[in-house]
């Protein structure tokens, strides 16, 4: 027979259990939220031994990034985890006129040291909670030097592995004290492609050629800009970019604009097969869309090619899209990547001055051709000629300079 006391004492045991669990969890996280906030002082810590120090004139910038252990140590808080990485500035500003700091030169869409605070206040309360707040308020770097002073502290920015390239911009009393300076702070994790690629090693003194402006502009209009496999038989994608820059220069104006170095796996290397000059690309940057699964890319060669004494670059500029088995789907129209990172950099404030250059290997949109990985792609073969700038240019003073008619629209 069915005992019924039985079957009673299962739902009384059952309403006991759905009582006691979120008195539990009550309990749990009343215990987590009243843990005491515990930073330890900075000076125990010695991520600024790997300081790097840059002097121009009366004022000196100091930087360094902590690693993850580091940083939850300074915070009590594992920011890595939340994608928060902190970078330690210290300006001397030896000059008899205030000096800013606009941290938006640093990451343009840094966190502040309140929303850091706030992202994490779930973890304490009460006098916990306000000390957190405080700490925070207290680190931060500050956005104004005065003359004479040296004023330091931490700013929030996205976290990156490895290497942490970064500007620091500085505006004075007038746009003549304006300064900026590139960072690039090793912090564990990879080696970047750029400490690897030995950019004065890559060329003989007699293969390299200097042009002036309308010199380079005829050689860049009669010269083959398509990749070949490591065969040298089959076509790859074509340039579609030429940047002209001293490297540090063109850094400057990528970190600017959001551009961050893609690490590259040994097994990745390997299996590289545009090449150029002989060789895979020297660098490789990517920017992050909004949609998911989508990116832009830069791939770089150093080429033999000088303006007037400047580095000239080749590269490819591509936009990639899609989601699930598609992702990371080349977006087929090469003319329109050219043009994103035109307008990109020019909002960035690194575009000095740009150009178009009809160049070889039209690929028209009704029979488009396949790059090595079998996706296709359709070009006018324009090129886009970018002269980029390391120190911020107006958007009123980038200049456009008459030399071949643009990529019409995909509808012409």
């Amino acid at each position: 027979m069915y005992d019924l006391t039985r079957d009673s004492r299962l739902r009384s045991d059952a309403r006991g259990i759905k009582v006691l669990v979120p008195v539990l969890l009550a309990l749990l996280l009343i215990g987590c939220a009243t843990a005491a906030y515990e930073p330890v002082s900075i000076d125990s810590i010695p991520f600024r031994d790997r300081a790097v120090t840059q002097t121009s004139g009366p004022i000196s910038v100091s930087a360094a990034v902590p690693g993850a252990e580091e940083t939850r140590a300074l915070f009590d808080i594992p920011l890595y985890d939340s994608g928060i990485q902190p970078v330690w500035l210290k300006v001397e500003n030896r000059t008899s006129d205030w000096i800013r700091y606009a941290p938006v030169g640093t990451d343009r869409e840094y966190f502040s040291p309140q929303e850091v605070a706030y992202v994490h206040k779930g973890v304490f309360s009460g006098k916990a909670r306000k000390s957190m707040y405080r700490y925070f308020y207290d680190t931060a770097m500050p956005r104004r030097i005065p003359p004479g002073e040296t004023r330091s502290g931490f700013i929030f920015t996205h976290a990156h592995p490895g290497t942490k390239a970064f500007n620091v911009d500085l505006f004075g009393a007038s746009r003549a004290d304006d300064l900026s300076f590139t960072f690039f702070i090793d912090v564990p994790g990879f080696k970047p492609d750029h400490s690897e690629a030995y950019f004065d090693e890559l060329y003989e003194a007699g293969q390299i050629r200097d042009f002036d402006r309308d010199g380079l502009r005829a050689e860049l209009a009669a010269m083959d800009h398509q990749t070949r496999d490591r065969s040298g038989q089959r076509q790859g994608l074509p340039i579609n970019v030429v940047v002209v820059g001293e490297p540090q220069q063109v850094l400057q104006a990528l970190i600017r604009a959001n551009w961050a170095e893609k690490p590259r796996t040994e097994a990745e290397i390997a299996a590289s097969q545009d090449m150029l000059f002989g060789r895979i690309a020297d660098v490789v940057f990517r920017k992050n869309r909004s949609a998911s699964g989508s990116w832009n890319e830069l791939r770089f060669w150093l080429s033999p090619m000088r303006e007037n004494g400047t580095p000239v670059w080749l590269a490819q500029v591509t936009r990639h899209a899609g989601e699930g088995e598609d992702q990371g789907r080349l977006v087929p129209d090469l003319d329109d990547a050219a043009a994103y990172f035109m307008q990109d950099m020019w909002y960035g404030q690194g575009l000095a001055a740009y150009a178009w250059v009809l160049g070889q290997g039209q690929v028209p949109f009704d029979n488009p051709q396949q790059d090595l990985g079998g996706e296709e792609y359709f070009t006018s073969g324009h090129m886009l000629v970018a002269w980029l700038s390391g120190p911020a240019v107006s958007m009123l003073d980038m200049v456009a300079l008459d030399w071949d008619e643009g990529p019409g629209s995909v509808s012409e």
